[in-house]
């Protein structure tokens, strides 16, 4: 595959989850399911208006290294089995990645 093949084929989804939930169990369905091939966990808080109130509150923000491809269906999921009555869910095109790593994230996210 030539090098502009690969441009547009990396997306970066974002998606905060509750901190004193299950995520972890729920990230490795995600990657068993191959809707991404890896998931960055980073402890975050969070300040927002929800409700016409101020809140605060601990979690976790989810990086999703996903395909183009697998995006709809990532956030389909997202959608339905998040906790959340509003999940967060930013989809980032990335433009410029190392081909070897979009071929790991390719292939990870691809059936055998």
């Amino acid at each position: 595959m030539s090098k502009n093949s690969y441009q547009n084929e990396l997306s970066l989804v974002f998606v905060t989850f509750p901190s004193d939930s299950n995520y972890s169990e729920w990230c490795k369905n995600i990657i068993e399911r191959r809707l991404a091939a890896c998931v960055n966990i980073v402890k975050v808080r969070s300040i927002y208006r929800w409700e016409g109130k101020i809140e605060e509150s601990d979690e976790v923000l989810l990086i999703f290294k996903t395909t183009k491809e697998k995006a709809n269906m990532l956030k389909e999921t997202v959608l339905k089995e998040h906790p959340y009555r509003v999940p967060e869910f930013i989809e980032v095109s990335i433009s410029d990645v190392n081909k070897s790593y979009i071929e790991w994230v390719m292939d990870s996210t691809s059936r055998d």
